[in-house]
């Protein structure tokens, strides 16, 4: 399962995992969250047969700017994160922090 849920919706990835642990096979969670979950990561909750997995976006720096992922830096970074599935992974960077866009 591939999911990015927005802060708006705090119940739903509770609910996706609720659902689809009911089947009993082990299975990942892709949840793909944006660059503010690096200072504020989710919580999510300890499901047995769920493999988390978190894939934080963050941005590219160009030059003395900086500018947020385009819709192909996301998609191709999403795919890599799961072929490599890993627990965590970044798509682009989040540090230096203080050099994200605004």
């Amino acid at each position: 399962m591939v999911a990015w849920i927005h802060s708006t919706a705090p119940h739903a990835l509770p609910a996706v995992q609720q659902e689809l642990s009911a089947q009993r096979r082990t299975w990942r969670l892709f949840h793909v969250c944006g660059s503010r979950a690096y200072k504020e990561p989710p919580r999510v909750a300890d499901v047995p047969n769920c493999l988390y997995r978190r894939i934080l976006l963050g941005f590219r720096l160009q030059g003395d700017d900086s500018r947020w992922l385009t819709h192909a830096e996301i998609a191709a970074g999403v795919r890599a994160a799961i072929q490599g599935d890993r627990p965590f992974s970044v798509v682009g960077q989040v540090e230096p922090w203080d050099r994200r866009p605004v």
